[in-house]
């Protein structure tokens, strides 16, 4: 039996669905521990590109069973849209899906919610206004809507109008709000009849394939870096997508897990706001966003793109237990000159290797960068480490010695097999 855990590593967007994918190859179960309809997961089937929001990347793969975890917040209406997508694409999923009792549920009154808290907030984060952050903040205030609710039409729909109720008391919505909110309610309660019988004890049913010995992936979605305890607050997610977030996401312990793979992009990118200490505003950085098409699956929104940190990196190793890490997009750094990699942070006179000192405010530090000789020729077709250019090797070896952990998997290209697997 194998349980191994896909963790970004970055603050998200690192590749993490096309690993999975890869990894699912193997496994009898994919399950996601957190989060909600904010993944952009992409994977591909062929030439067909395909972007997973809630559903584990695991679907592509024939007989795997995929979990969304407790942990998780599910949006019905996306849900049945990306079920809906998958059959259009002929990826089948019946019977394959498996949806936590004790999920929370998104419902269009969070929706709302967190749309109005961006537009009326001082200080924007940069949600994606998908209802997650806000269904979280019901969860842990104890009157959140669960999945177990869904069997129940009647109940169910007393709860989102008596949460909308809530809403306009509070002053979180108005009175306005409440006729359009009411349309997409009812669309609510379709989607929320078509995913109910997905729904199960899922905890048994993860346990149950750890007794019988399977092959078991986890999946977390966002990155290290957007976790609500460890990250860049207040400009993080509402959730633990470190490994962290597995015991309380799934119910299993990680004494059971027997690998963390951590992903990472060969450079750095972020979406949305705060501090990013390697952001590059000049040349480069356009370079790699042109290059790394980097805008994102969920929200098209570009993403702000750096030299890779490795500082950040050894700040991830330490929070999830990294026992390998993959890189990814490497092939995007084949057309530079030059390429930098952050050794440390300098603030006010003082130089540090360690994010902990000012994750509280990284806005004031100043990247202590190495310079690497780029190797100028294409990498996408190789498939073995030793036929990389020696001057791709020595950029690997840094970073695998600097933050303390294997590369393992490095990824030059898109494709589902674009790939090198180091020995």
């Amino acid at each position: 039996m194998a349980i191994t855990a896909v963790i970004g590593g970055q603050w998200g967007d690192e590749g993490k669905g096309k690993i999975v994918d890869l990894l699912s190859r193997d496994a009898n179960m994919v399950a996601r521990f957190q989060g909600g309809a904010n993944a952009g997961h992409t994977v591909y089937k062929g030439e067909l590109k395909i972007v997973l929001h809630q559903v584990p990347s695991g679907i592509l793969t024939e007989n795997c069973q995929c979990v969304l975890g407790n942990g998780m917040v599910i949006d019905p209406v996306d849900l049945v849209e990306e079920l809906g997508m998958l059959t259009e694409n002929g990826v089948l999923h019946n019977g394959s899906i498996h949806i936590a009792a004790n999920a929370h549920i998104v419902t269009p009154v969070h929706k709302l919610i967190d749309a109005r808290s961006e537009e009326n907030s001082g200080q924007k984060i940069g949600t994606t206004c998908r209802g997650i952050g806000p269904a979280y903040v019901d969860k842990y205030n104890r009157c959140g809507i669960r999945a177990l609710d869904l069997n129940d039409l009647k109940n169910l729909k007393q709860k989102v109008m008596n949460r909308l109720d809530l809403a306009i008391i509070s002053g979180e919505l108005s009175e306005p709000d409440r006729v359009d909110v009411t349309v997409e309610i009812e669309k609510f309660l379709e989607d929320s009849a078509v995913i109910a019988p997905m729904v199960e004890d899922t905890f048994s049913m993860l346990h149950e394939m750890v007794e019988s010995h399977q092959n078991i992936l986890l999946e977390g979605a966002q990155g290290t870096m957007l976790d609500v305890n460890h990250g860049t607050y207040p400009f993080v997610t509402s959730s633990s997508p470190s490994s962290g977030g597995i015991a309380t996401g799934l119910g299993l312990p990680l004494t059971k897990v027997n690998r963390i793979v951590g992903i990472f992009k060969a450079y750095t990118t972020r979406v949305g706001k705060g501090p990013f200490p390697t952001e590059l505003f000049d040349d480069d950085g356009e370079k790699l966003r042109d290059l790394g098409k980097e805008y994102g699956a969920t929200t098209g929104r570009p993403r702000r793109c750096g030299w890779f940190d490795a500082v950040e990196a050894k700040y991830s190793v330490q929070i999830n237990g990294f026992t390998e890490i993959t890189l990814t997009k490497l092939d995007i750094l084949d057309h530079f000159d030059k390429i930098k990699v952050c050794t440390g942070y300098e603030c006010g006179g003082q130089q540090t290797d360690r994010m902990s000192k000012h994750i509280s405010d990284l806005s004031d530090v100043k990247p202590v960068y190495k310079t690497f000789e780029g190797w100028n020729e294409p990498t996408t077709g190789i498939r073995s480490y030793e036929d990389l250019p020696e001057k791709i090797q020595q950029y690997i070896q840094f970073i695998a010695d600097f933050i303390g952990v294997p590369v393992k998997i490095i990824s030059i290209g898109p494709g589902r097999d674009e790939i090198i697997q180091i020995k």
